[in-house]
């Protein structure tokens, strides 16, 4: 099983989620109509970081490295 990195959970690793957000969000928003699965493609793994974001984010609450108001 692959190990978490050890800054899993803290702000800088949330931050670093956001910003990977941010790309793909404006990568999908410059494909056009013709590219529609791809779009839709592009949509879910967004939907699968945000998911993963929000466990770290637990994660980090639960270690205390952040506030649950923090992020």
């Amino acid at each position: 099983m692959p190990r978490r990195p050890e800054h899993y959970g803290s702000i800088q690793y949330l931050e670093e989620m956001d910003k990977i957000l941010r790309t793909l969000d404006e990568l999908r928003h410059c494909m056009g109509r013709d590219e529609r699965k791809e779009r839709y493609t592009v949509s879910r793994a967004m939907d699968s970081i945000r998911h993963l974001r929000g466990k770290a984010k637990r994660h980090g609450v639960r270690l205390g490295l952040i506030a649950e108001e923090d992020v």
